[in-house]
C-alpha cells in the first residue's frame, strides 16, 4: 500500500472545497462563510486515520460589492428598494473535531463562532436618498454541524471514495438585535433556526507520489420551517489538486461550484436570496512534526450571478492549523 502521507506530510492539508457548506453563503446582507474541509480524508493521503483530529480555522469574508444578476452595480444606481447594503464583515472561527472509529467509519463535529459586522442605510421613499443608518455586531455561535463518513480504499492505496451524511442543527441564533432593539434579518442571523440534512460523496485518487485529486459534490437541505423561514437548498461541487514541493511544503489549488436556491417563508427575501459561485482557491500548507499542519488559502470568486440585489465578497482568506492525535 502507497503510504502518501510519508511521502509528503506537509500536503496533509490539501485545500477542499467544504463539501458540505463549501464557498460562500449568499444572501441580501451578505451572510457569508468561507468554509473548507480540512481533514486527513479531504487533505493527506486518503488512508484511515484511528483516533483524534483537530482542526481549527480562522476566515475572514467581507462582502462590500453590490451586485445585480452578474453585474457588479453602484449604490447609486439603487433607487427602489428599502434600505441600500453597504457591507457586512465576517470573521469565523471553526472548529472542526474528528474522530476515527475504524479503517471505515469516522465522525466529526463542525463548531462555528461568528463575529459580524452589517451596515445598511435606509432609503427615503419619496426622495429615494438614504437617511439614516442601520447595524449591526455581534459574535455568536453558528449552527453547528454532525456528520458520519463511510470511506472505502482501494488495495493498492491510491484510490479512495467516501459516502458523507449527518445533520446542520439550529444552535445559533436567529434573535439577534442591534443596540435600537432592531432584530437583524433572518438571513443575517448567525444561526437559519432549522434542521438541515447533510448529504455527500467523495472520491480521491493518488498520482505518482507528490500530487493527488479529489472530487466532491453535496447537498444541504432544510428539513423543517422556523419562525416562518426556510433556507434555499445548496448544491456544492468541487475539484482539486496539491502538490508536494519537498517533505514539508506543499500546494494546493481547487475550482468550487456552489448553487444556492431561493429562501422561503414569511420572514425570507426571496427575491433577494439565491445565487450561483465558482471560485478558484489557492492554497500553501506545511507540515509541523509528524501530525500537524498549517495552511493559509485565497478564495477568488470567478463568476457570480445572484437573484435581486446582493452583497458580495471580492475575495476570502482562510488560515489554520490541522492536528491528528
Amino acid at each position: 500500500m502507497l503510504n502518501y502521507s510519508r511521502a509528503h506530510p506537509g500536503v496533509r492539508a490539501l485545500l477542499g472545497l467544504a463539501l458540505l457548506c463549501p464557498t460562500f453563503a449568499h444572501a441580501s446582507c451578505g451572510s457569508a462563510f468561507c468554509t473548507l474541509m480540512t481533514d486527513r480524508y479531504a487533505q493527506g493521503t486518503g488512508e484511515p486515520h484511528l483516533g483524534w483530529s483537530l482542526d481549527l480555522r480562522m476566515e475572514s469574508v467581507t462582502q462590500d460589492r453590490l451586485r445585480s444578476g452578474s453585474s457588479t452595480i453602484n449604490a447609486a444606481d439603487i433607487t427602489d428598494e428599502e434600505a441600500i447594503e453597504r457591507h457586512t464583515r465576517n470573521l469565523n472561527v471553526v472548529t472542526t473535531v474528528g474522530y476515527g472509529l475504524d479503517e471505515h467509519w469516522s465522525l466529526a463535529l463542525r463548531v462555528p463562532v461568528v463575529h459580524r459586522d452589517h451596515l445598511h442605510d435606509l432609503i427615503d421613499a419619496e426622495s429615494g436618498l438614504p437617511t439614516t443608518s442601520e447595524s449591526w455586531r455581534f459574535t455568536r455561535l453558528g449552527d453547528m454541524q454532525a456528520t458520519a463518513r463511510r470511506q472505502v480504499l482501494s488495495d493498492d492505496g491510491r484510490m479512495a471514495y467516501a459516502l458523507i451524511g449527518g445533520l446542520q442543527l439550529p444552535t445559533g441564533a436567529i434573535d439577534v438585535r442591534n443596540a435600537d432593539g432592531s432584530r437583524a434579518e433572518r438571513a443575517l442571523q448567525p444561526g437559519s433556526g432549522t434542521t438541515d440534512l447533510v448529504l455527500g460523496v467523495a472520491a480521491r485518487r493518488a498520482v505518482g507520489l507528490v500530487d493527488a485529486l479529489i472530487a466532491q459534490a453535496g447537498i444541504t437541505q432544510a428539513l423543517n420551517e422556523r419562525e416562518d423561514f426556510k433556507p434555499g437548498r445548496r448544491l456544492d461541487l468541487s475539484a482539486g489538486w496539491s502538490h508536494a514541493f519537498s517533505q514539508g511544503l506543499g500546494s494546493v489549488v481547487q475550482l468550487n461550484f456552489r448553487h444556492k436556491e431561493r429562501d422561503s417563508g414569511l420572514e425570507s427575501e426571496p427575491d433577494l436570496s439565491g445565487s450561483s459561485t465558482l471560485s478558484l482557491s489557492p492554497g500553501l500548507t506545511l507540515g509541523i512534526g509528524h501530525a500537524s499542519t498549517l495552511y493559509a488559502y485565497l478564495q477568488l470568486p470567478l463568476y457570480q450571478h445572484v437573484n435581486g440585489i446582493q452583497l458580495v465578497p471580492q475575495y476570502a482568506l482562510a488560515i489554520g492549523l490541522t492536528s491528528e492525535f
